[in-house]
């Protein structure tokens, strides 16, 4: 699955931890003297449609998300993971718990992200 291609960007988000502690851990990174990705980054992290949660209000809102799917699914739920999927409107398509199905969740997507307008280049043809 080619995610960048598709315009579609993973958001990933550790749960149960601070952020002291994910901050900590970012510092005790590999320097990128050695094998590996050139920041100690593992390989998942560093691909262009992998980004880093920003701003306020992240733990609060997967906080709230992870307790609605633990009470929909039960305990185990905090174990499998969940997965939130918007379009680039802003709108919550799908919700779900677990290993996610990429192909028919950016399938899924692809039906509900805005369309950019195309840009007119006929000017460049002189």
């Amino acid at each position: 699955m080619e995610f960048s291609m598709r315009d579609v960007l993973i958001v990933p988000y550790e749960t149960g931890k601070s952020v002291l502690k994910k901050q900590d851990e970012a510092k005790l990174r590999p320097d990128g003297s050695g094998f590996g990705s050139a920041d100690g980054r593992p390989m998942w992290e560093t691909q262009p449609y992998v980004a880093q949660p920003v701003g306020a209000g992240w733990d609060e809102y997967i906080e709230a998300e992870m307790n609605d799917a633990v009470k929909q699914n039960g305990i185990l739920v905090k174990q499998d993971g969940i997965a939130i999927v918007v379009a680039n409107t802003g709108e919550i398509i799908r919700r779900g718990v677990g290993k996610v199905p990429w192909r028919s969740m950016v399938e899924e997507l692809e039906n509900k992200v805005k369309e950019e307008p195309l840009v007119d280049l006929g000017f460049l043809q002189g």
